[in-house]
């Protein structure tokens, strides 16, 4: 046994598994209060406190975690959705005056309601519903006084509603007919129905986020028009030629806000993963980006009322959740809310290095590959890999409590973001589609190549963890090439396309046949990329775990998986979670489902 495998211990994940996170901050209208989302209570619900400072307070109390939320531009009341156990069919709720008690706007629990944007002057909200068709969004209009929701325009497969316009009169739409990754943008007039194409295009298009002017005049949106990475591009109110007003070569365009004088816009840029932030004037001019606050992941970024500052959730590898405040003026840096250690050494985190490895065809893909600060023993050091979901995701130095678990335990984390990822541009991104679906799994084969040949590394102990997509790529990597790994680890993972694509969510099917492919096209080649179908190959031990409402992979994935090896013999756990979806979003459930984790690797890494 190696001095390694006898220091790993598997109680010793308990005090990661005690971090919290808050996530998803909103400032009202009048600039004096931080909403944001918390999962203190054991899973997410919001908090306030006054954006000056002062102390936070709980200010719902759902059975059920909260998703979104968003201030009235009007008051303080703030919109809010729950879903049931994970599966994405989120309610509506209301919850005046920041204090309640919570006003359920739907009800119809086997419904998604899909939030959009309130109207400027708060009497109205705009929404997405697949009430009339389970396959399809439908737009809704509700009118708070009387909470009547009237059905704008029917859908056809995916529509959400990104804002209204500022004469309250017609809404700015995003639409996904083909796929997530071809998508149209549109003004819907709310009396009319009718839609009018707002940035037309050649080839495929993404629109990640828009922000609408004030003075009618059109808006801005964070998209690859025209482009292989995501930039942002000025449109008119009535479609027609847009303008280019900022772009960085190699990088995306993440998020974006437009401040409240119209004279501002700040953005987020990925940096490998990393985000910065930067801002310009309205016209794409005097660029300026900002330094100094702890590297890692921003997800979003709103202006304070004012204009003067920005407000923005930051995580990093080594840094815990938080939210901050940047003064664009001097260009300080403050944390308004954080979340402390839980009794772990955040002092010895680890961040990680981008590393490139050459695949079968010449390409270089990138991974994140997080080094343990003890030295290696004899052996080398044990390897976990994680391969992200998706698979249109990126793996990002967001914090991570099981990676940095892990490194505290002398076990190296090796994070790749194979082909198919978001983040390296459209071409990248674009390269694993439908028939090229095993080019990826060609690409973890070659980055496990080279890290076994190294010599601080235990090419005998290297395993592989996923989630969702992610674990279809453990499924595939265990049966493509069963003598290269020790273990893996799939969470609500796809064994069989076929099967995935007749029983998920129907909403998001097309989106998922234009990824994976149309059964009824690829029949033959669904079934080839299928490892349910290679299963007897697999030699390593296996857990699996997989939430009995999981909207996106259902559980029967899983559940075939662990008949089919339980009936080879083959050594395969399985832990099944009840009332979570595609995760686990109460800290019951992940102490449960990390421990078995922790478990699983202290007895076969």
């Amino acid at each position: 046994m190696s001095r390694m495998m006898s220091t790993f211990d598997a109680a010793a994940i308990a005090p990661f598994l005690e971090i919290r996170s808050v996530k998803s901050p909103a400032i009202s209208p009048d600039g004096t209060l931080l909403a944001y989302l918390c999962d203190a209570s054991g899973f997410n619900q919001i908090w306030i406190r006054p954006l000056a400072g002062g102390a936070a307070r709980q200010v719902t109390d759902m059975p059920e975690p909260v998703g979104a939320l968003a201030f009235n531009p009007k008051s303080r009341d703030i919109l809010f959705t729950t879903d049931c156990g994970g599966d994405e069919r989120h309610q509506l709720w209301l919850l005046p005056d920041t204090s309640g008690p919570p006003v359920a706007l739907t009800d119809a629990l086997g419904v998604v309601h899909l939030w959009g944007a309130w109207s400027p002057d708060g009497q109205r909200i705009a929404y997405a519903s697949n009430a009339r068709s389970p396959h399809d969004m439908d737009i809704h209009v509700m009118d708070l006084s009387t909470q009547v929701a009237t059905c704008v325009r029917e859908g056809d497969s995916m529509r959400e509603v990104l804002a209204f316009f500022p004469d309250g009169q017609s809404l700015l739409v995003r639409e996904s007919l083909r796929s997530g990754n071809d998508q149209d943008m549109y003004r819907l007039d709310i009396a009319t129905g009718r839609l009018t194409p707002l940035m037309p295009h050649q080839g495929r298009a993404r629109y990640l986020a828009a922000r609408l002017f004030k003075d009618g005049s059109g808006g801005l949106a964070v998209c690859d028009q025209g482009s292989d990475f995501m930039g942002i591009r000025q449109f008119p109110a009535e479609g027609g030629e847009t303008a280019n007003i900022f772009e960085q070569p190699g990088s995306n365009v993440e998020a974006l806000a437009l401040s409240p004088d119209q004279q501002k816009i700040a953005f987020v840029l990925n940096d490998e993963g990393w985000s910065r932030i930067g801002l310009c004037d309205r016209d794409g001019g005097s660029i300026r980006m900002f330094e100094g606050h702890p590297p890692g992941v921003v997800a979003s970024l709103a202006f304070t009322p004012d204009s003067r500052s920005l407000v923005f959730p930051l995580e990093g590898a080594a840094t815990l959740p938080g939210i901050w405040k940047l003064d664009p003026e001097n260009g300080s840096f403050e944390p308004l809310v954080t979340v402390d250690g839980a009794g772990t050494d955040t002092g010895s985190f680890v961040e990680p290095l981008v590393e490139r490895f050459e695949s079968f065809d010449g390409r270089m893909v990138p991974a994140l590959v997080y080094q343990p600060t003890s030295p290696p023993p004899e052996t080398g050091y044990p390897v976990l890999f994680i391969v992200h979901g998706g698979p249109e995701m990126q793996w990002k130095p967001d914090f991570r409590a099981d990676v940095q678990f892990l490194v505290s335990q002398g076990v190296m984390v090796v994070a790749p973001n194979v082909r198919g990822s978001t983040g390296y541009g459209r071409a990248w991104h674009e390269l694993d589609d439908r028939e090229k679906r095993m080019d990826s799994v060609a690409d973890l084969r070659a980055i496990r190549l080279a890290i076994g040949a190294r010599k601080d590394v235990n090419a005998a102990r290297i395993g592989i963890f996923g989630r969702s997509y992610g674990g279809f790529m453990v499924l595939s990597a265990l049966t493509e090439d069963p003598d290269l790994w020790a273990l893996g680890v799939d969470f609500y993972g796809v064994c069989n396309f076929l099967t995935h694509l007749l029983a998920t969510g129907p909403w998001g099917r097309q989106q998922r046949a234009a990824e994976y492919g149309e059964p009824a096209v690829m029949r033959e080649a669904l079934e080839r990329f299928s490892p349910i179908n290679r299963i007897a190959r697999m030699k390593a031990p296996l857990l699996l775990v997989h939430a009995n409402r999981d909207p996106r992979v259902p559980i029967g994935e899983s559940e075939t998986v662990y008949s089919c090896l339980s009936g080879l013999r083959h050594p395969c756990e399985y832990l099944r979670v009840d009332h979570e979806g595609h995760g686990f979003a109460r800290i019951e459930n992940r102490r449960t489902v990390f421990s078995a984790f922790a478990r699983f690797l202290e007895k076969h890494l």
